[in-house]
């Protein structure tokens, strides 16, 4: 029992050890296999390997044609039958990239079972020697001679050829000055490494026999004394019957000095690296790998070592300004650099001391030694998020003010309102003042009549033709006074409704052109007092829903901001009104005026709120602009001013209404 067990040890040793890809499969498919397998196949655990079978590794057809599936299982039954085969086999990484092995399988009983073990041995290099001596068997010698690369055929002892370029190479113009030297003969007692060439070399052949081709670097010696770097590709190959080696070389003394240039320029980024400004740091998705003195300074720390090591989360507060947790949003920034990249975000880490600041970083993948890792550049921006935040308190002061202003505005508004209607009142009143007074001076003349022809009837002197001049006078003073009432009435009503149309928000049924009529009747005595002649052309028959009020608003202004501007520098002024029907439920008003105009520079500016001409008059500069806001929002419609100096006037309103009626 204890001999069965250290054999079974010394076959585990064995097995793991080896160098050949071994593996062990029970009906077709792996469940073990050693470390050098793993390389083979590009995988990097066991447990990636298990579970796979022998043509999970292979590509769809061999070289000669056949499925490897079905090639396969053949090698496996025969291997079933007679214990062991031998065989060559294309194989392939799960990546697809193919490579040529040996292979041995051999039928086994472990734990009662049979199973199938496997060796797979390397022979790509092999198979590419092969291949390109049957292809290229006629044109060696002149490919060999003409080579740039140095090519030289030697055993384990010396040189048995060489091409020209080698020759060239070392100093030397015979072929017979090589053949028979030792690669000893021509190198350096010592290469860069301090090793001795001789033991070196040695060990490179022995290398080169026993796995088939190797690539090093080299420095040799030339004809003359002076040395000089190459790369060097050996391989075994088989000449008339023996074992060589074919060496290639190559003169890479050009890439030696462009190493030293890298190694400058690594030189000047870790300087540059160290004493960056910015913090810099690189990191894996779990730790810190390495920072600079900005880094460890921003976070309060002194030596590298307190910091390599941490995660983002130790040196973060445990939420972030927004309420996340910060390892939380650690983990999706790190997962979004690895997938896109890079990133940029603003985040708030926490010092040494636990004191906390804002930062910017930027964050970018990279390739570090083949590994991929992030490399991140971090700026305290600390007075920014100062400033910001006294820019955020600036603005919602400013809102709250301009709040304030709108406010302000709608007040101003409201009161130029009431003030259009105040001259609507002063002007009604004006205009009832004559009509009341005729009424009253005519009652008072009936009243003297009554009692002139009381005291005659009294007396009885009075008359049948007294009396019927009575008749007469009385008759045309009551139908003087019925007049003027009814004028007074005609008055009171469109003033009453134009008021209430002003400071009502509500539609009603209007006919266009009675109530366009009815606005400029209440505005006759501010035009009467100017000399103003308005007239207007409106159809009978357009009869709407609309808020009537706003059409008022916006005669009124266009009415007394004509009087007030237009005909200013005139002793009289006409203004004419005209209403076009566009759809039936839309409209356009054509006015016009013949007064002054309006200049080029101003005429941009009429619009604009408290914008006036007038401003030491009493001027308050939101007329129009009310007029304005009350046509393009509330009418849904637009206003145009078309105007020159000394050309009067024009604007072209479109406005729309709730509904027609028929």
């Amino acid at each position: 029992m204890q001999n069965q067990t250290m054999r079974e040890k010394s076959f585990e040793d064995v097995f793991r050890a080896s160098i050949d890809g071994l593996g062990i499969f029970k009906d077709g498919v792996f469940f073990d296999c050693n470390q050098a397998m793993l390389d083979m196949v590009g995988l990097k655990t066991k447990e990636e390997f298990i579970g796979y079978t022998p043509f999970d590794f292979s590509p769809e057809f061999q070289p000669d044609g056949r499925l490897s599936s079905e090639k396969g299982q053949a090698y496996i039954d025969r291997c079933m039958k007679e214990g062991s085969i031998r065989f060559e086999w294309l194989h392939a990484k799960l990546t697809g990239e193919t490579f040529w092995v040996e292979v041995i399988i051999t039928r086994m009983v472990m734990n009662g079972e049979q199973v199938v073990h496997v060796n797979w041995r390397d022979i790509s290099e092999k198979k590419s020697l092969e291949l390109e001596i049957a292809a290229q068997k006629d044109t060696f010698e002149t490919l060999f001679n003409e080579s740039v690369d140095g090519l030289c055929l030697l055993t384990s002892k010396h040189y048995l050829d060489c091409n020209k370029a080698f020759l060239s190479m070392l100093g030397f113009s015979e072929k017979e000055e090589i053949i028979g030297l030792t690669p000893m003969d021509i190198s350096p007692e010592f290469q860069s490494d301090g090793r001795p060439s001789a033991d070196a070399a040695r060990e490179i052949i022995d290398t080169a026999f026993s796995k088939g081709s190797i690539r090093f670097e080299w420095i040799h010696k030339k004809k003359d004394g002076s040395e000089f770097w190459c790369e060097i590709i050996v391989f075994k190959i088989t000449l008339g019957g023996e074992v060589v080696l074919y060496a290639i070389t190559r003169d890479i003394a050009e890439k030696k000095r462009l190493e030293l240039e890298i190694a400058a320029q690594k030189d000047t980024f870790e300087t540059l690296f160290n004493e960056s400004v910015d913090g810099l740091c690189l990191l894996t998705s779990k730790h810190y790998l390495d920072c600079n003195k900005a880094f460890l300074s921003m976070l309060g720390f002194s030596r590298k070592e307190e910091i390599i090591g941490l995660t983002p989360m130790d040196i973060s507060p445990e939420l972030q300004s927004d309420g996340r947790a910060s390892a939380d949003a650690a983990k999706e920034i790190i997962d979004t650099a690895f997938s896109r990249g890079s990133i940029r975000f603003e985040w708030l880490h926490k010092k040494k001391d636990g004191s906390e600041f804002w930062c910017e970083i930027i964050v970018f993948k990279i390739t570090l030694n083949g590994e991929l890792v992030l490399y991140a550049i971090t700026r305290d921006i600390e007075e920014k998020k100062k400033l910001e935040f006294e820019i955020f308190q600036r603005n919602a002061e400013l809102e709250s003010t301009i709040q304030n202003l709108k406010q302000t505005q709608d007040k101003l508004v409201e009161s130029e309102k009431m003030a259009s209607l105040g001259s609507l009142v002063a002007g009604v009143a004006h205009e009832i003042n004559t009509p009341v007074g005729i009424g009253l001076t005519g009652v008072t003349q009936l009243m003297e009549e009554c009692v002139e022809i009381g005291e005659r009837y009294k007396s009885g002197a009075l008359t049948a033709t007294d009396f019927e001049d009575f008749i007469a006078i009385a008759n045309e003073i009551s139908e003087l006074v019925k007049n003027n009432l009814v004028r007074t009435a005609q008055l009171v009503r469109s003033f009453k409704q134009v008021a209430v149309d002003q400071t009502s928000e509500e539609d009603r049924e209007v006919n266009l052109a009675v109530y366009i009529n009815e606005v400029i009747a209440s505005l006759s005595s501010v035009t009467r007092k100017a000399h103003v002649t308005v007239t207007s052309d409106c159809p009978d028959n357009i009869n709407v829903i609309t808020n009537p009020g706003l059409i008022s608003q916006v005669l009124t202004n266009l009415i007394v901001n004509s009087v007030k501007h237009g005909f200013s520098e005139q002793d009289s002024g006409e203004i004419s009104l005209s209403l076009r029907e566009l759809t039936a439920t839309s409209f356009e008003l054509d006015y016009r005026d013949n007064g002054k105009g309006i200049s080029r520079e101003n005429l941009s500016k009429i619009f604009e709120p408290f914008f006036t001409t007038q401003r030491g008059s009493g001027g308050t500069g939101l007329g129009l602009n009310i007029t304005y806001n009350i046509i393009t929002n509330a009418l849904k419609g637009s206003v145009v001013c078309e105007s020159e100096p000394g050309q009067g006037v024009r604007f072209l309103i479109q406005f729309k209404v709730s509904d027609r009626i028929a």
